[in-house]
């Protein structure tokens, strides 16, 4: 499987490790993706589509709007129903608490 995910960006294409991505956001047919150095790129691809090409056990769709890399998931707010991403991104969860545990872990 590789490790390496592309990126284009205007006339560039950047080829970034799947440990640097801390996670996706759906906006309709578009999709940001959020690294863990600050850069933030918007691919013009659905969520869903990314889940598939990706196919990466490390990577947990949490809700319809997200997909996060769970090696960055630093705390989960069980009552509020939110993950803290890194140091600063706070995410809705609408999955299940016991079903976030178990894809955490495999």
């Amino acid at each position: 499987m590789p490790e390496k995910f592309l990126i284009p960006h205007r006339d560039r294409i950047y080829v970034v490790g799947y440990s640097s991505i801390l996670f996706f956001k759906s906006d309709d047919c578009y999709s940001h993706i959020h690294l863990n150095d600050g850069r933030e790129f918007v691919l013009t691809t659905s969520l869903a589509k990314l889940q598939k090409e990706i196919n990466h056990r490390r990577f947990i769709r949490i809700s319809q709007s997200f997909l996060v890399n769970g090696d960055f998931i630093t705390s989960i707010d069980k009552k509020k129903k939110f993950l803290l991403i890194g140091d600063n991104h706070h995410l809705p969860f609408t999955i299940p608490i016991k079903k976030l545990m178990e894809l955490m872990v495999t």
